[in-house]
């Protein structure tokens, strides 16, 4: 008997444990400028067309950095002088507080771009919405670019570092000339043509494409469940080492054999080896072709 009056008081106590703390969490979110959109309006929104530019000047700018949240992005270089910044697209929410925001900031050296979402406790959404920012020809410092759940397109640059985090988006990379490109990829493809550069590449679940233009420059990539492919010059010189745990090692260049175990493990030279091609994959195939 008194082993079930402890259980009841338990009971009791976490029930109203739990309705206290759904108490505080529905009063602290609406003391906020947070909004709820319900479900069952979604089909009764008119809809918001958003079109924004901001252009900023480059002198003194050292680094461009941009975050984007379900907003795919593009960037080209331009003829132009000054920074362009054009964030634009249709979304189904008629509220102007429902709308994401384009944030833009010059601090110092540094130009944040960012897309921000209103917060809401159950947000829908039906939007198409891209952010294009377009660097003038003669910048020649950092970009890095920080998306989730979209898709970055990159367009003839040439810049010293370029540096990109995805998830839950492909990245695309067409004529880009840097001395490195740092890329962080989860669920999602990499693909990079016409590219020169020093390559360090981490990925979890995508396939990672790279086409040199000319090679004299070092690769490191690690993949988690992705097939790494990079072609290069036929005449590419460079040191190699790679490993696979599940898949096979195709190299279509003459090969110095230094260690070799069966089809997953290889190292060897090219050449005269004075680059580094290192690949590391779990589950995928590695193929160097020329």
């Amino acid at each position: 008997m008194k082993n079930n009056i402890n259980i009841r008081k338990i009971v009791m106590w976490l029930v109203v444990i739990a309705v206290v703390s759904l108490t505080i969490a529905t009063i602290a979110f609406f003391s906020t400028e947070n909004y709820m959109v319900s479900f069952k309006d979604r089909n009764n929104f008119e809809g918001n067309s958003i079109d924004e530019v901001k252009t900023f000047g480059i002198d003194q700018l050292k680094e461009i950095y941009i975050h984007s949240v379900s907003s795919d992005v593009s960037v080209f270089s331009t003829d132009e002088e000054d920074t362009k910044i054009h964030f634009y697209g249709r979304t189904a929410l008629k509220s102007e507080k429902a709308l994401p925001k384009l944030i833009s900031n010059l601090e110092g050296s540094k130009l944040k771009i960012e897309i921000e979402y209103p917060k809401a406790l159950f947000y829908w959404t039906a939007a198409d919405v891209v952010l294009d920012i377009y660097i003038p020809r003669n910048y020649r410092d950092n970009v890095i670019i920080d998306a989730v759940s979209a898709d970055v397109d990159i367009s003839n640059l040439d810049i010293n570092d370029f540096r990109c985090k995805t998830v839950s988006g492909d990245l695309k990379i067409k004529s880009l000339g840097s001395d490195n490109l740092i890329l962080k990829t989860t669920s999602g493809e990499v693909n990079i043509m016409d590219f020169t550069g020093n390559l360090k590449a981490d990925s979890v679940s995508g396939d990672i494409n790279v086409r040199y233009r000319v090679f004299d420059n070092n690769i490191d990539v690690k993949t988690i469940s992705g097939k790494v492919e990079i072609d290069l010059p036929q005449n590419a010189e460079f040191y190699l080492k790679t490993n696979t745990v599940s898949g096979e090692v195709v190299a279509k260049f003459p090969i110095t054999i230094i260690s070799f175990n069966k089809m997953n493990q290889l190292e060897g030279t090219v050449g005269t080896g004075d680059n580094s091609i290192i690949i590391d994959t779990v589950s995928g195939d590695i193929y160097l072709n020329k």
